[in-house]
């Protein structure tokens, strides 16, 4: 009994969690290229170290990730970053533009050249 009451409270759980972190959630995305030289492990450190920077001076939530082409253009590549809302993404913002994160803008310019960039709003389907 004890063990089927658990399994429902956990996918209450599950179940809200997922869809609080889906509401309005927003999308930054960078296009970009590798410089010459430079590897995609590169960027990944880099931004490895601009989510931890991030999530340390804005918002633990805040979530990045890399892609790759699997058909198409495979010289290009993607940043895909995830902002609970749009304030977070603003004071995000706000805090990149301070002397304190110059440094990982010069560490991203060191490896690659983006672009184009978009900023997407995610609503769940119902």
């Amino acid at each position: 009994m004890k063990i089927k009451i658990l399994t429902i409270l956990v996918t209450f759980t599950l179940v809200f969690v997922s869809n609080a972190v889906l509401a309005d959630s927003i999308v930054a995305t960078f296009t970009c290229e590798l410089k010459e030289g430079k590897k995609k492990e590169d960027v990944q450190a880099v931004n490895s170290k601009w989510l931890k920077w991030v999530r340390e001076n804005v918002n633990e939530n805040i979530e990045s990730s890399f892609g790759t082409s699997v058909v198409g253009n495979q010289d290009i590549f993607l940043f895909a970053d995830t902002y609970p809302d749009l304030n977070t993404w603003a004071a995000t913002q706000t805090a990149l533009d301070t002397d304190a994160a110059s440094e990982l803008e010069d560490m991203f310019n060191e490896v690659s050249d983006c672009s184009e960039n978009r900023l997407w709003k995610f609503e769940p389907t119902k």
